[in-house]
């Protein structure tokens, strides 16, 4: 039988955090992600919620939950693909003053957007190279894996294949989200990346652009997708990224996990 961990996105920049916190443990949910980009968008509140990240981790560290994710913020203000050095390392060390204050709380990784958007063609091979450069940078900070996260539209990392380059030029790993693919399939880009998976973002969607809705409100073929993490051996958290109650997160996970494993064992 084939079950991964299970997990879920926790929004720190949600009023609610400590509710979710205790209803993850309630549902016996293995691991969270610790999600502290909700207020990327604005930096005076963003910079408010952050004098407060140690309160947060030491609630989780009252949990039996893992601390699996740390879902590092986005935006302009956090572009580690921004060609300009000077504003690049600026970026790098304020993604690494963070990283220090979180250490402590021994996350297994640490999940970074590789750009924002848009990037125009001409600009993407510059960009990239920035990117790579500020990922290799940031492995040196931290004992915890860093993971590059596959993106949407004309984000760095749109593509297996750019994010298999950029992984393996910066000697990082990967979290797929499986929602932002919008070139190739979530079980195409699973068996494409492979062990370079380290983490997952786990929602649906139309195929058009990200949705993140609930496993099975979208187009997804859930099937194929648990098959081909079976088949890479994938061992780490199944890990939701929905703006859901952790019970029907928890009941959804427990359905995919049947109806998978009923399909490949009939009786």
């Amino acid at each position: 039988m084939f079950r991964l961990r299970s997990g879920f996105s926790l929004k720190f920049t949600d009023e609610n955090y400590l509710k979710h916190l205790e209803e993850a443990v309630e549902e016996k949910f293995d691991a969270v992600d610790f999600d502290i980009a909700g207020k990327w968008y604005a930096e005076e509140e963003e910079k408010e919620y952050y004098k407060h990240l140690e309160d947060g981790l030491k609630a989780l560290k009252n949990t039996p939950l893992t601390l699996n994710g740390v879902h590092i913020s986005f935006g302009n203000r956090w572009d580690i693909s921004i060609t300009e050095e000077r504003a690049r390392k600026n970026i790098v060390e304020n993604i690494a003053r963070v990283m220090e204050r979180i250490d402590p709380a021994a996350p297994f990784c640490y999940i970074l957007h590789g750009s924002f958007e848009p990037i125009a063609e001409d600009e993407r091979e510059a960009k990239l190279g920035a990117c790579i450069r500020s990922l290799r940078e940031l492995k040196g900070y931290t004992s915890a894996k860093i993971c590059a996260e596959v993106l949407p539209r004309t984000c760095l990392l749109n593509t297996s294949e750019e994010a298999n380059f950029a992984a393996d030029e910066a000697g990082v790993q990967i979290c797929l989200d499986v929602n932002h693919l919008l070139k190739e399939t979530p079980q195409e880009a699973v068996l494409k990346i492979g062990k370079r998976i380290a983490a997952l973002h786990i929602s649906d969607y139309d195929f058009t652009d990200e949705k993140h809705w609930m496993p099975g409100e979208g187009k997804i073929d859930w099937t194929a997708v648990l098959s081909a993490l079976e088949t890479i051996g994938y061992g780490g958290v199944f890990n939701y990224e929905v703006a859901r109650p952790p019970e029907e997160i928890k009941k959804n996970y427990e359905e995919l996990f049947r109806k998978y494993n009923e399909k490949k064992n009939p009786k």
